[in-house]
């Protein structure tokens, strides 16, 4: 019978010293994630990470009287979660199967996403508030042209007069369509067909924001932001298909 190898002091210690520190890993409040987090991802609340809990999507530590803690991969599995969806437009049933198929080990960690880069989105921005002033400034935009989209209605400040990024996008593109001789004239048009879009999200959403569920209204916002992703992507398909058949007649 070969004898039973012996764990040196040494070795014994250094593993009891790997496991109190795994057990004592630092931790921090739901409070310090979002402000880590609200620099690359402004509209993030609290109530967006409860949601993306109660899906199961993340599972932070709980404290004895119930307040839950997160470690710096929880960090990076939501800065995972939220990249796929700015980028990507993907429901969060997919996102759970690669978070799933990363903790199996079959694909790239979460860490991989660490430096990526911020994408254009099209979920409403949040805090970031900007001056017509500063819009101009933002967009590289001369201050006749913004006052101008505020005259046709294609931006439109708050009750405060502030501005968001969703404005300070509209107005680039519009600029950028002004150098193809497109005027507001015409933007208007492309306006309306947004506020259209924008009632048959609303119409399809809003019975679950006001269902009375715990987390009927994120339900509801992460759907209207899935929805408007498939929009902007079938309107760009149908301009280009309609663009073929131009060329072809």
């Amino acid at each position: 019978m070969s004898a039973i190898p012996k764990t040196s002091p040494q070795t014994r210690a250094g593993t009891a010293k790997a496991a109190k520190t795994a057990k004592t890993a630092k931790t921090m409040s739901i409070g310090v994630v979002l402000e880590r987090l609200r620099t690359e991802f402004p509209d993030v609340t609290v109530s967006k990470i409860r949601f993306l809990e109660s899906e199961g999507l993340i599972t932070p530590q709980r404290t004895a009287s119930g307040y839950r803690r997160f470690t710096d991969e929880d960090v990076e599995r939501l800065r995972f979660i939220l990249i796929t969806q700015r980028d990507n437009y993907l429901p969060l049933k997919v996102i759970r199967e690669q978070l799933e198929a990363m903790d199996a080990g079959s694909v790239a960690p979460v860490a991989a996403v660490a430096e990526a880069e911020p994408a254009p989105t099209l979920r409403s921005s949040g805090p970031n508030l900007f001056s017509d002033v500063d819009v101009a400034t933002k967009a590289s935009a001369p201050q006749e042209f913004v006052d101008e989209l505020i005259r046709a209605g294609l931006i439109a400040p708050s009750a405060a007069g502030l501005f968001g990024e969703d404005d300070v996008r509209i107005v680039t593109a519009a600029l950028t369509l002004d150098g193809y001789g497109l005027d507001v004239r015409h933007l208007k048009t492309l306006r309306t067909a947004a506020s259209r879009q924008a009632d048959l999200i609303h119409q399809v959403t809003e019975p679950l924001a006001k269902s009375g569920k715990a987390s009927g209204s994120q339900e509801a916002e992460e759907m209207a932001h899935q929805m408007a992703a498939v929009m902007a992507t079938l309107s760009s398909s149908l301009v280009q298909a309609e663009l073929r058949q131009q060329r072809a007649r």
